[in-house]
């Protein structure tokens, strides 16, 4: 009886290093205002001009996941904030890696998130439901992207309004 036999090498040394990304998204979107991996790296915002597309890619060496930071100033006035994260969708139409939201006061204290499982995250601050307090005028806030969990990529845009 013959046979053959496969040696797999499946070892980092075996990998392609650079062949395209294999996800829903674009290098221009895994880099969109880098660095901005921790919230000491976080990018300063205009929410009326930055809004995405970006993305939640394979993690760098060295991390476990890909979250991303972006700080915004609450302008004078604002009694509401609006913040909205939209998850992209892969090419077949179907909803990507579901993404989270977290947000930070400037003592780096989480004071709000929103952690469901549909296509979009709102957080409405004041609001009960997820909880989020008023936001202090003149302060800076930031918000982090991250993964439902690690194996979660996915594109995404983002949108911050405030009502007075």
């Amino acid at each position: 009886m013959s046979g053959c036999s496969f040696i797999l090498d499946f070892s980092d040394k075996a990998g392609v290093h650079d062949a395209a990304l294999d996800g829903p998204y674009t290098q221009a979107e895994c880099t969109y205002l880098e660095p901005n991996d921790t919230i000491d790296t976080a990018a300063m915002i205009d929410p009326t001009i930055d809004m995405g597309p970006a993305a939640i890619c394979p993690p760098a060496p060295g991390l476990t996941e890909d979250d991303d930071y972006y700080k915004f100033t609450v302008p004078a006035g604002t009694t509401k904030t609006t913040i909205v994260l939209t998850d992209g969708l892969l090419p077949n139409g179907m909803p990507g890696g579901d993404l989270d939201l977290k947000l930070y006061n400037s003592m780096q204290v989480v004071v709000g998130q929103s952690r469901n499982f549909s296509a979009t995250e709102t957080l409405i601050c004041p609001a009960v439901s997820p909880a989020c307090p008023a936001l202090t005028p003149g302060d800076d806030y930031v918000f982090e992207v991250l993964p439902g969990s690690p194996v979660n990529l996915n594109n995404y845009t983002f949108a911050i309004t405030f009502a007075q």
